[in-house]
């Protein structure tokens, strides 16, 4: 509720300083399922969401670019299609001592040496592990995308909210302005002033209002939903000091971060393919069975005549070009340095993700902390100081203006500090790779 002060403060200037009735609560977070229902209602952070992962057709393209990588493993680790061929008989074959040949089958299967094949799967299988951690990435990036146009929606929202509430308490100095000039207390210059105020906070809502329509236009294209389909207003935001130490978010980032996760499989396999290529040096295999037809025999003496005739050949590769094998052992290596290479550097971009993230959320957890505690108080106390002064002729009307400004800018900087906080908090979690909750003490 810390981030209601604000406007029930000032609700209590319109009201002339009676007790504000208090905000009805923001809906509750719905099930696992959210329905087009709840997006039309006042849809939470949570709801727009879990909206987001199950309609998202990023997030689908990476589910099923996984599942494509996993049904590569059995592809890549069995024996290829054995080959099949057929001799017709021409006329012209020659004959035997069994007898004239006729038509002749051969089958032929490639047998990779002993381990090759497994180590083709393992290949396959980091690089599915690999791409299931895209797939968590992708996830993770989906749901940074919709918290931090969430944020934008609760700021063009609170925005106009805090220019309707200080276009209706201008109105009310304006008529205030109008009276004393009707009775010779004030200046036209005061009844000018007002006029031109209102007119300020109409263009300011007209930008509001535009960003307004942004952030739903932005969401709902996360959403996979029409870009004017309707949304509810936002829930209320907040901002708190962050309970989890930079140290605990570092290590955890290391451990959890997808991106780091996917790396690890790709050296995984990297190592994979380097014991492949070693595996050049042996011979594959070769076996091979023929079918041939004899005809009718012509030499009754010999025990056999006129049988058909199989035969069973065993051959093997001959890995005679050394050189070539040589260099594609060197250039498996040369991609294990470069993947470990890739994984250092990797993690010190995450780390330093994180360490800005941090910086960026304690700073605007203390700034709303300050607007909300100290400012907007100060600056309500101004107000209703200035209007009463006026009223009695004490100070002069661009006095009672400016301290209106500055009101209305402090409740927006207030806002603008909650939705940087939670962009700040989304950036932070997805360069952690897990929600802060799981992490605070």
């Amino acid at each position: 509720m810390r981030g209601r002060v604000g406007a029930l403060l000032l609700r209590a200037l319109l009201a002339g300083f009676a007790l504000p009735v208090a905000a009805a609560p923001p809906a509750a977070a719905g099930s696992s399922t959210v329905s087009e229902t709840d997006l039309l209602a006042q849809p939470s952070l949570e709801q727009v969401v879990a909206y987001a992962l199950e309609h998202n057709p990023g997030i689908l393209a990476a589910r099923l670019e996984w599942e494509a990588a996993r049904a590569r493993i059995t592809s890549q680790s069995w024996y290829e299609n054995p080959t099949v061929s057929y001799t017709p008989d021409t006329g012209t074959m020659a004959e035997t001592r069994a007898g004239p040949q006729g038509n002749a089958i051969e089958v032929s299967q490639a047998i990779p040496f002993p381990g090759k094949l497994t180590l083709r799967g393992r290949i396959e299988e980091a690089r599915a592990d690999a791409t299931y951690q895209v797939f968590e990435a992708t996830t993770q990036e989906i749901s940074r995308q919709v918290r931090a146009r969430y944020a934008d929606y609760f700021l063009a929202a609170r925005s106009l909210e805090v220019n309707n509430e200080t276009t209706d308490l201008t109105r009310q100095f304006a008529d205030i302005a109008q009276a004393k000039y009707r009775v010779g207390t004030a200046a036209q210059q005061d009844v000018i002033l007002a006029q031109e105020q209102l007119s300020r906070l109409a263009t300011e809502r007209v930008v509001f209002e535009g960003d307004s329509e942004t952030a739903i236009g932005a969401l709902n294209a996360l959403l996979d939903r029409p870009p004017r389909a309707p949304l509810g207003p936002p829930a209320d935001l907040d901002a708190e000091l962050l309970a989890v130490p930079l140290e605990r978010l570092v290590e955890a980032a290391d451990q959890e971060r997808p991106e780091l996760r996917s790396q690890d499989h790709v050296v995984d396999a990297s190592r994979h393919s380097l014991r492949l290529a070693r595996m050049g040096y042996l011979p594959d295999l070769r076996l091979t069975g023929q079918w041939t037809e004899v005809e009718g025999g012509t030499n009754p003496t010999f025990r056999r005549d006129g049988n058909d005739i199989w035969t069973v050949k065993l051959g093997f590769s001959i890995p005679l070009w050394l050189n070539r094998i040589a260099a594609e052992v060197d250039e498996m290596d040369a991609r294990v340095r470069r993947e470990r290479s890739r994984r250092r550097d990797l993690t010190n971009q995450v780390l330093d993700q994180v360490q800005r993230q941090y910086e960026r959320i304690r700073v605007a957890a203390r700034n709303e902390e300050i607007y909300q505690a100290t400012l907007i108080p100060q600056t309500t106390e101004r107000v209703a100081a200035a209007r009463a002064g006026y009223q009695t002729g004490v100070v002069d009307f661009l006095t009672l203006i400016d301290s209106l400004r500055s009101l209305e800018e402090v409740r927006l900087e207030r806002d603008r500090a909650v939705r940087d906080y939670q962009q700040a908090a989304a950036d932070l979690e997805r360069a952690v790779g897990q929600p802060l909750s799981e992490l605070a003490p």
